[in-house]
């Protein structure tokens, strides 16, 4: 197994921009890094099930299976719908959007939707599902392999994931304006509604 070739393929996986990147982003920017770390604690939930699931063998199953994938695609897309049109009425219905912003969320939802977010992925499955077999060597413990390589993934994403976020948190004295608030919210629900038709086409 090349183990360094692996990594890259992580950081790879992970830093292409999609609705894990733009749920932390915008947790930073909403509800600071603390709540951002515990976004990031969802979406690692559901991607450290997503790989218990391929090692159990339910992502080869959802792989061939259309009504079971459409099924998840079609949750994941009707949630993001759901975020994006939220923030946007929150971000049209009040004036001063920065004191209520309202909606502060606390620790269980920021979980909750980053889970959500992830789990209702099929694509992160489907890619996982014919990713990590690669770098399983057969003539050793299969078991011991997929919980080293499901780690790794779960780390690289956690790391990438975090940049993210630092990233978003240096430029968070400019979204403390109130006008610049209820943009950030207007344009965060464009996003994650684009994300979401996206996979849908």
């Amino acid at each position: 197994m090349d183990f360094i070739a692996f990594i890259i393929a992580c950081v790879l996986f992970s830093i292409s921009p999609g609705s894990g990147a733009a749920v932390s982003i915008n947790n930073v920017i909403t509800n600071g890094m603390k709540g951002a770390s515990y976004g990031v604690l969802g979406l690692q939930s559901a991607l450290a099930m997503h790989l218990t699931f391929i090692y159990l063998g339910i992502g080869v199953l959802v792989s061939q299976s259309p009504m079971l994938y459409n099924s998840i695609k079609y949750l994941g897309i009707i949630y993001l719908l759901y975020l994006g049109i939220d923030k946007i009425r929150t971000s049209l219905k009040n004036q001063n959007f920065f004191v209520l912003i309202g909606d502060k969320k606390n620790k269980r939802v920021l979980m909750k939707e980053g889970f959500t977010v992830n789990l209702t992925n099929p694509k992160s499955i489907i890619f996982l599902t014919a990713f990590l077999p690669q770098f399983v060597n057969e003539n050793a413990d299969a078991g011991v392999q997929y919980l080293l390589l499901g780690c790794t993934v779960v780390l690289v994403d956690t790391f990438v994931m975090f940049f993210y976020c630092f990233g978003a948190n240096s430029f968070k004295s400019f979204f403390s304006k109130e006008k610049a608030m209820r943009n950030v919210n207007f344009i965060f629900g464009l996003i994650f509604i684009s994300i979401a038709i996206s996979l849908a086409l």
